[in-house]
This record gives C-alpha cells, sequence and structure tokens, in this order.
C-alpha cells in the first residue's frame, strides 16, 4: 500500500503482492536468482540528471554492499539491464529518450531482466501517479528529492529481501 510520511513530503511506499501486475513479485523472483546472500548486490539507477545521479551516488556509497551503475536514458538503461542484470533498478520516470513506464515494459518484455525488481523514483508523488505505477507492476514508488533516511531504509529492505532463503 502507497503510505504517506506526516513529517515530510518525502515518502517510500510497498505494494502488496496481491495488489501487484503479474510481473510484480519481483521482489521475491530476485531473492530466487540468488540463493545466497550476496557478497555485493547491483544497483542500476536509470537517470539522466547529473544532480540526481550523484545524490543517489553519495547515499549508495554509505552502503558499500551495493554496486552502483548509472545509466542515463532508458536505451542505455535496458542495455545495462541486460548485461549486469542487477539485483535492484531504480528508474526515473522521465527520460529524455522514453518514459519510465515505458522502461519498465520493455524490461518485463525480456525474460533477462523481467524479474528485476524496479523502483519509480519520481519528483511527482500525485494519487494518479501512485495508482499508474502499481498498475504497471513497480516494486516501490520513492520520492525526489530523496529522503536519505528513508532511501537507506528502501535499500537495507530489499537486501534483506535478497538475503532471504527461499523468497
Amino acid at each position: 500500500m502507497f503510505t504517506l510520511s506526516s513529517q515530510s513530503p518525502e515518502f517510500l511506499s510497498s505494494l502488496p503482492a496481491s495488489a501487484r501486475s503479474p510481473a510484480a513479485a519481483v521482489a521475491s523472483d530476485a531473492a530466487e536468482r540468488s540463493h545466497k546472500a550476496p557478497a555485493q548486490a547491483q544497483l542500476l539507477y536509470i537517470e539522466d540528471n547529473p544532480v540526481n545521479q550523484l545524490v543517489v551516488q553519495e547515499l549508495v556509497a554509505l552502503r558499500p554492499v551495493w554496486q552502483l551503475s548509472l545509466a542515463g536514458d532508458g536505451q542505455q538503461g535496458l542495455a545495462r539491464a541486460a548485461s549486469l542484470r542487477p539485483d535492484l533498478i531504480l528508474l526515473d520516470l522521465e527520460l529524455p529518450d522514453m518514459n519510465g513506464f515505458q522502461v519498465l515494459e520493455a524490461l518485463r518484455a525480456d525474460p533477462a531482466t523481467a524479474s528485476i525488481p524496479c523502483i519509480a523514483l519520481s519528483a511527482s508523488a500525485m494519487p494518479d501517479d501512485l495508482r499508474r505505477a502499481q498498475a504497471a507492476g513497480f516494486a516501490e514508488y520513492w520520492t525526489k528529492p530523496v529522503d536519505f533516511k528513508a532511501f537507506h531504509a528502501g535499500l537495507d529492505q530489499f537486501l534483506t529481501r535478497l538475503k532471504a532463503p527461499g523468497q
């Protein structure tokens, strides 16, 4: 369920498994790809804004288990996702060549990337945006500007899911 923090306008949301699209049991699918705790987890951030890339680089640097790769547009992101097969993708919804929903659709259409969990990371947080992301199959919806504590908590939760045996 999408939840809004009463302390700030930034929020993280998790979609209940029952509310996700068929491609949406992605967090559990990612765990199935890795039967043991990863020594290093791969994170791909598809974002065209260099400032946003820098913020995420700095935040991820505080979680050394995550190895971050960047892509500056949708096509580059799709290519990197196919070659890296990351454990998690953070996806901006407004890219110069395609929107995040188109990127997600292309990821889900490729068997090599179909089960990678994707988190929408957007400055837009209207209820319709959240519903659309839920319907499209995003695992979660995080807003910009990034809430640093919530961002780290979200990464930690995904790492826990990756480490969980049999999920």
